[in-house]
């Protein structure tokens, strides 16, 4: 076989059923063999979008997504999506072609140092100089984006290389090389420290849960994470990204916490003499200000995580644990102390969790307004009426970046760990679309709904020609405010109202845009419409875009100012 035959009987054999690319000169070898072997290869209108949309399949199922680019500027188009998974600890595998190894280093066509570029943004990269180290290198590279922590891996290969006629021995032929498997941690730490944890526990007065998207991304840890919160009583909130990792209904469960988290969460991050935090890197969204945070001394910190560079990175941790956050919660759960001990924990907390109680329902109260029909459209609103028409139907939720964003992590309740898929450390305008196309492929059979503001939906606007062309069920809701929503919001509250370009003029028609992608669509002013909407929406098989026009000074509340800490949360209705 040929090199580009390799790499595409490489990923037949690791079970790959989805690849996303974009073909280009240094890389037609490999398309030639995606031809030949009819490997299943979906044409993306940009590589950035063909990033994002293996980002997206991957947090969906949590299998590499894998994404192909040729060199020069195809690759340097994966940077955005690269970065992206790397802060989100996405596992991706990005396949690139290079010039020739003889035209390396001459400023040849379409050369850029791919491998460079991106050595920041990815867990490891490879540069492929030598044909019998292909197939070691692919297998190597594919086994980094799931061993300990996930990311995105790359493997930049010469376009010689893909051409050229490589002996591989008969293994690979027989196709004998290993699929899909987890790479889960070798450790003994969590059994170690079980004591201490639980001792620990026997001594606070207010403990906090806090699970982050560790508690996610370690496949299984749900039912075991809920067990340990049960067994225990005590309460749980989540990051962004740990969104899904408990039931929205759950009595222990306080929300999300962070910048626009909720309130209970928050006064439960803030006050707690106790914090277990697991599989989170503490980023400044969630802490704020981790120097005036790590003043407490008096708050005892338990920082769980299988990446050891975050264990105490952001916030001082007493015991320090390096897991994977399902082997934690087994492991615990293991050495649990008998039933009588467990219900002494609870009845210690008793004031807390009634403290945690009356904010959780006082914040709810104060929801319930922002469900009311009003016009003009209030994206709360918009959220509640789209998560109820698919309650009990499991759907996916994606969003882009900015207010859509949060108003869905605080009004629309997942159903199912991985079923909300966002971008969550880079905070990338552009993500939703190509991503809900990523897990619109992983589950065709379930509905992907896609939350996005005009703004991000302008980046990857191309990718509707994608969603269009394989009929994908994804049901698109454009939650227009004509302005770039988040920064105005912080231009209204700390900048003096000084608006300075986030504001659209002019927006395009973006029912002619479906129409001419062959999207059916329609636009939603009211409630009345918003209702007919949802509706067609979902009695519409395959793509459906519904074009919202919001009120365009609502701000997102709950809200804590940069560099504050949970304490200085800003909600209009709970001041105390």
């Amino acid at each position: 076989m040929n090199g580009a035959e390799i790499v595409v009987k490489f990923l037949e054999n690791k079970g790959v059923k989805h690849a996303f690319g974009y073909p280009g000169g240094p890389i037609i070898v490999l398309y030639d063999a995606i031809y030949k072997a009819n490997f299943p290869h979906i044409l993306t209108r940009h590589e950035q979008g063909a990033a994002h949309a293996a980002e997206g399949f991957a947090k969906a199922t949590g299998i590499p997504g894998v994404v192909i680019a040729t060199s020069g500027p195809g690759a340097t188009n994966l940077v955005t999506g690269l970065a992206d998974a790397m802060l989100d600890s996405v596992p991706m595998l990005a396949i690139t072609g290079a010039v020739a190894r003889k035209a390396t280093g001459t400023d040849a066509f379409q050369e850029a140092d791919i491998t460079g570029i991106t050595q920041p943004i990815t867990k490891y990269n490879y540069l492929v100089m030598k044909p019998e180290e292909l197939l070691p290198i692919l297998e190597e590279a594919w086994a980094l984006t799931t061993q300990d922590r996930p990311g995105p891996v790359l493997v930049n290969i010469p376009k010689d290389i893909l051409a050229m006629e490589i002996d591989v021995g008969s293994d690979m032929q027989a196709g004998s090389t290993s699929p899909y498997v987890r790479h889960r941690p070798t450790r003994v730490r969590t059994s170690s420290m079980a004591e201490q944890v639980y001792t620990a526990l026997k001594q606070a007065k207010k403990p906090l849960l806090l699970a982050g998207g560790g508690c996610v991304i370690s496949d299984g840890t749900t039912a075991e994470l809920e067990q340990f919160a049960e067994c225990t009583g005590i309460p749980v909130a989540t990051t962004l990204m740990g969104k899904g990792a408990m039931r929205e209904d759950h009595p222990l469960y306080l929300g999300n916490l962070g910048m626009h988290g909720t309130p209970q969460a928050n006064k439960a991050l803030g006050s707690c003499d106790l914090l277990l935090a697991v599989g989170t890197r503490f980023s400044d969204r969630i802490i704020g200000n981790p120097e005036v945070y790590n003043e407490n001394e008096d708050r005892f910190v338990i920082h769980v995580d299988v990446d050891a560079a975050e264990i105490g990175k952001n916030v001082k941790a007493k015991i320090k644990i390096e897991d994977d956050a399902f082997d934690f919660f087994q492991t615990m759960l293991n050495a649990l102390p008998d039933s009588e001990t467990c219900g002494q924990f609870s009845r210690s907390w008793q004031s807390w969790h009634e403290l945690l109680a009356n904010m959780k329902n006082r914040y709810e109260e104060l929801k319930k307004p922002m469900y009311h029909p009003s016009t003009p459209l209030q994206p709360q609103y918009v959220i509640h009426e789209v998560a109820a028409a698919l309650a009990g139907q499991n759907p996916i939720v994606v969003t882009d970046v900015g207010q859509h964003q949060m108003f869905a992590s605080q009004h629309f309740p997942v159903e199912s760990p991985r079923s909300f898929i966002t971008s969550g450390g880079l905070g990338t305008m552009g993500f939703g679309l190509p991503a809900a196309m990523g897990t619109a492929t992983a589950y065709p059979d379930r509905t992907t709904v896609l939350f996005v503001g005009d703004g991000g939906l302008q980046m990857t606007l191309q990718e509707l020609g994608v969603i269009a062309g394989h009929h994908m069920p994804v049901k698109i809701f454009i939650m227009d405010n004509s302005c770039l929503g988040m920064v105005r919001q912080w231009q209204e509250l700390f900048y003096d109202e000084r608006y300075s370009h986030t504001i659209f003029d002019t927006n395009p028609d973006f029912l002619k845009i479906a129409e001419a992608y062959g999207i059916k669509s329609g636009q939603a002013q009211n409630p009345d419409g918003l209702v007919r909407e949802i509706k067609a929406a979902m009695e519409t098989k395959g793509p459906y875009l519904v074009h919202v026009i919001l009120e365009k000074s609502t701000n997102v509340y709950p809200m804590i100012p940069a560099g504050k800490l949970p304490d200085d949360i800003i909600m209009p209705g709970m001041e105390d």
